[in-house]
């Protein structure tokens, strides 16, 4: 088992920072039924809302996992190394919350100059993200060869690879260049290789760390569980876009990134399943929503009438994807001995959250459509909130 004791107080800020981050989830529902402050905009409290858990919640914890698992994370002073850049990561993405919340992705006229503090905040967290790159890789040596290493070694290629559709976008915007689709192109590119590639592999790792990285349980070439995904990561954005704006050999290029990321995601669950070593609700909660992620993206790959970038079906998929198989994972991953009942509930509301979202897919009968839909995806949208409030309280006083 990891040992994350030395990162404890990076965990339990990046837990407050997913607390802060559902609070604004809820705000946002919050505001599609009653009146929000005149300076409240809806698409600043969705960039608040997605940075924040992007920046602290999806990336700090694994990176913490990461660090713990290097053999040379016994030293004190590389412990310091990380931790240091660690705290500067989470304070930079504390720090552009309010700068998205209030600005989003407008200037802000300071002095002479008009400067998009947010975006440039972003810009900094991304540095630490090379920066915690460096210190993995230039200490990654000591570390054994395990399947859980080749996860985060693909995971944190990922993250790298994913920063250059930001760069571009930022680039771009001081172009003269007029193209709705190469913005738009870039942006996606940026967040389907992290959350395929950066959050999915990063998962997996701290998942098969737990379970020994059992050689006898891996009957096929390790690649073949890891790259698959990498490699579709940076292949299926174009299902992100208008399905009007992409060309025949865009769809192809995403259907074959989809069609290797489920293949391999397949073969993971396939071994997993075949461990026994994930029992109890919680767990098998993290088999089923990879499985429904599966099952959900297989859709995608066949000739049926359902696009993936549709607003609807893109918010239900990412629930499902990052409050669900990401986080269950991380509250179970950071305290497997404790808590037990607040991460039931928590489990209970990740789905409770994921039903409620079915309705406004787009996808759902109409008929069927629960009455006062939104309210109750409003108050649905608390319940996370309560129990993962109740765990990052208990930590803190143990």
């Amino acid at each position: 088992m990891t040992n994350t004791a030395s990162f404890k107080q990076i965990w339990q800020l990046s837990l407050f920072s997913f607390i802060v981050a559902a609070i604004s989830g809820f705000l946002y529902r919050y505001g599609m039924l009653y009146s929000l402050p005149e300076w409240l905009h809806f698409a600043n409290i969705r960039h608040a809302h997605s940075h924040l858990m992007f920046f602290n919640w999806i990336c700090a914890p694994i990176m913490v996992w990461m660090a713990a698992s290097i053999t040379g994370c016994t030293s004190e002073k590389l412990i310091r190394k990380f931790t240091t850049c660690l705290y500067s990561m989470l304070f930079l993405g504390f720090l552009s919350f309010p700068l998205f919340l209030v600005y989003g992705y407008h200037s802000v006229a300071i002095g002479p100059a008009n400067l998009p503090l947010a975006a440039i905040v972003s810009g900094l967290v991304m540095l630490n993200w090379y920066w915690f790159a460096r210190l993995y890789y230039s200490n990654r040596k000591g570390a054994p060869s395990t399947l859980s290493m080749s996860f985060f070694d693909g995971a944190l290629l990922a993250l790298i690879i994913s920063s250059l559709g930001a760069w571009g976008v930022s680039v771009f915007q001081f172009t003269n260049v007029d193209s709705p689709l190469t913005a738009s192109a870039m942006t996606h590119f940026f967040l389907t290789v992290f959350t395929e590639g950066w959050a999915v592999l990063g998962i997996l790792g701290i998942i098969w760390s737990q379970i020994q990285d059992k050689e006898s349980l891996i009957t096929i070439t390790p690649g073949w569980l890891w790259i698959p995904i990498l490699f579709g990561s940076m292949m299926v954005f174009p299902f992100s876009l208008t399905q009007t704006m992409i060309t025949p050999l865009m769809l192809s290029a995403a259907k074959t990134g989809l069609v290797l990321i489920v293949l391999s995601l397949s073969l993971n669950v396939w071994l997993l399943i075949k461990s026994k070593e994930l029992n109890g609700f919680l767990w098998k909660s993290v088999i089923a929503l990879l499985i429904l992620k599966i099952l959900l993206q297989s859709l995608a790959i066949l000739p049926v009438d359902i696009w993936p970038g549709e607003h609807g079906l893109r918010v239900l998929y990412l629930h499902m994807l990052l409050l669900g198989f990401v986080s269950i994972t991380l509250f179970e991953s950071f305290h497997p001995s404790r808590n037990w009942f607040a991460k039931v509930l928590f489990t209970t509301s990740v789905f409770l959250v994921v039903i409620s979202l079915i309705n406004i897919s787009g996808y759902w009968p109409a008929r069927f459509i629960i009455p006062n839909i939104y309210f109750w995806i409003m108050i649905i949208a608390i319940l996370p909130i309560i129990p993962a409030t109740h765990i990052w309280i208990s930590d803190l006083l143990n």
